[in-house]
């Protein structure tokens, strides 16, 4: 079951993505949008999949991989700067 601006994080060894749940159709476009802006910021472009599951409900996947991402630290400054502007300040972690 989904939640409306709920995070899930995920790192292992080279590889961090942070999944982002709506069930409010107007959220899709501000998380879309979040997104563009952070990566314009950051000058960072991570892999970002959109998964649409229902009407008005679905993810956004944002992963980073790689020594250039994950060694430098952009990647959780990144997820980091991403939750703080859509105001997520609790997610899941595995």
């Amino acid at each position: 079951m989904l939640h409306n601006r709920c995070a899930t994080v995920k790192m292992e060894e080279g590889y961090m993505r942070v999944t982002i749940e709506y069930t409010d159709y107007r959220c899709r476009s501000i998380i879309c949008d979040t997104i563009g802006k952070v990566e314009k910021e950051m000058d960072a472009y991570p892999e970002v999949i959109h998964r649409r599951v229902g009407d008005n409900k679905g993810t956004y996947s944002v992963e980073f991989s790689g020594e250039d991402y994950i060694c430098s630290r952009t990647s959780g400054e990144f997820v980091e700067k991403l939750l703080e502007e859509l105001e997520i300040v609790q997610c899941d972690c595995s």
